[in-house]
């Protein structure tokens, strides 16, 4: 992987408050090749798109397809384009859950807030 031999220490690398001098897209990758090698049951991914130029947006999306697969996945977000691999929503405002159930279920549903937040493209 070129991007992993261009880091200064390889999967070592320390990322910190500033990603260690890295980009956003190489700190994200790098974190998901962390998590990878440990295989883990559950995957919580907590704006994991943010910050990033779409070519790389488009890098980490596969590799969050990836990491995912066949394990339990929490994601958090803002974008609805993120939800969109989602079996399940819930949708917290002003830390309250005000709508939970199937995506599919509540994509369908013209009364469900999701549904509403997709008609609008408002971010969920």
């Amino acid at each position: 992987m070129p991007w992993l031999e261009a880091l200064p220490a390889g999967l070592d690398t320390e990322l910190g408050a500033d990603s260690g001098g890295l980009s956003a897209g190489q700190a994200q990758l790098l974190a998901f090749a962390r998590v990878f090698l440990k295989d883990p049951g559950l995957v919580v991914l907590d704006e994991a798109s943010s910050r990033l130029d779409p070519l790389t947006e488009q890098l980490i999306e596969r590799a969050v397809d990836r990491l995912l697969a066949n394990r339990t996945g929490i994601i958090i977000a803002h974008r609805l384009k993120t939800v969109e691999r989602a079996d399940q929503i819930l949708i917290l405002e002003q830390g309250r859950v005000v709508e939970y159930g199937d995506r599919a279920s509540l994509a369908s549903d013209r009364h469900s807030r999701f549904a509403q937040l997709l008609t609008t493209g408002i971010s969920a």
